[in-house]
């Protein structure tokens, strides 16, 4: 049992390091889009790996953005789209909905 849980803590925290880079580099696309404004404030970053590709979702100075790394999709930050879509786009890799229950939202938002 101490040996699965070393094993994970280890896997844990390699996977935090690989992690960081692909963090590093959001946090920078993420300023440029906001046209590098000296008072910055990044919450809850959290890198999504799954079959649509790595994501990172996040709050920045109080907005919620999506972020792929490498600006692959570029950053897309809360009011530069249609509410709905970005919710959608939220829901569906940020929140972990499954596609069907982020369209149900999605149609819902648009009556």
């Amino acid at each position: 049992m101490v040996l699965a849980l070393l094993s994970h803590s280890s896997t844990s925290i390699a996977q935090h390091e690989s992690e960081e880079p692909v963090l590093q580099e959001v946090r920078a696309a993420v300023a440029r889009k906001l046209g590098l404004p000296t008072d910055i404030a990044f919450e809850g970053l959290r890198l999504i790996r799954d079959n649509l590709g790595t994501l990172v979702c996040g709050t920045v100075n109080g907005k919620r953005f999506l972020a792929g790394p490498a600006d692959k999709p570029p950053p897309q930050i809360e009011g530069a789209l249609n509410v709905s879509v970005f919710n959608y786009l939220w829901n569906a890799r940020c929140k972990g909905m499954s596609a069907s229950a982020a369209d149900e939202v999605f149609r819902r938002e648009l009556k």
